[in-house]
């Protein structure tokens, strides 16, 4: 339960990768709930090291990562704040070698080809945005935001303008949101009743093949179902 309607919306400050980031963080975000913010979105975090934005860039993986992010969630419920995480995988956008994506589709804003995910790929990604839920309850975040739009890595599942895949995972709409339900299913089944879950919804693809008013209402239904708190 929140106690006002004001939300602080993911940004990335740059600070998450920088030295002592996280303690600066933590006064970043402690100003914002000492000034009455009654749900706080951090920046994007990556749920394995394919789904990063670039080389070194924030991720949570493992336990000592947990201790870091610590930091930041005690001194926002100090100041009697919420905070949830956001996991954002970035898919094709990452830009380094390494990156994945539903298809071997090149993303005009990175010199670098993804790697298609194999079907086992696709079903350890789930687990790994499971996983990184997971561990941002262990370290205290009262939720998480799994980023499903912008053209990151759902998104790009979503859409047929990167999906071309002929499996379970591609063709039919339905087919191609199994991967953000499933993502959801696993996180809710991960975290327990009692923890958010938001999903960042695209209303608008702004591309050729994008998704159509009735789908994106499709999508928001199932997400719903699977067991998510909110959808922005």
């Amino acid at each position: 339960k929140l106690k006002n309607r004001v939300m602080r919306g993911s940004m990335h400050t740059g600070l998450e990768e920088s030295k002592g980031g996280f303690e600066k963080l933590a006064v970043y975000f402690a100003e914002r709930a000492r000034g009455q913010v009654g749900l706080i979105v951090t920046g994007g975090v990556a749920p394995n090291i394919y789904g990063r934005l670039q080389p070194f860039a924030g991720k949570l993986t493992n336990r000592r990562e947990v201790q870091k992010h610590q930091l930041i969630t005690k001194a926002v419920h100090k100041e009697g704040g919420k905070i949830v995480l956001q996991i954002l995988h970035a898919g094709r956008y990452g830009y380094h070698p390494f990156s994945v994506a539903p298809s071997r589709i090149k993303s005009p804003i990175t010199p670098f080809t993804p790697w298609k995910l194999s079907g086992g790929g696709v079903k350890r990604t789930i687990t790994a945005f499971a996983r990184c839920a997971k561990l941002a309850q262990e370290a205290g975040y009262d939720g998480v935001e799994i980023m499903g739009s912008e053209g990151y890595l759902i998104n790009q599942f979503i859409v047929k303008h990167t999906n071309k895949r002929k499996d379970q995972w591609g063709g039919s709409y339905e087919n191609r949101i199994r991967f953000p339900v499933e993502i959801v299913k696993s996180v809710r089944e991960k975290v327990g009743k009692e923890f958010i879950i938001m999903y960042r919804l695209s209303m608008l693809d702004l591309i050729d093949d994008g998704s159509t008013h009735e789908e994106v209402v499709q999508l928001a239904q199932a997400i719903e179902k699977a067991g998510a708190n909110i959808i922005g």
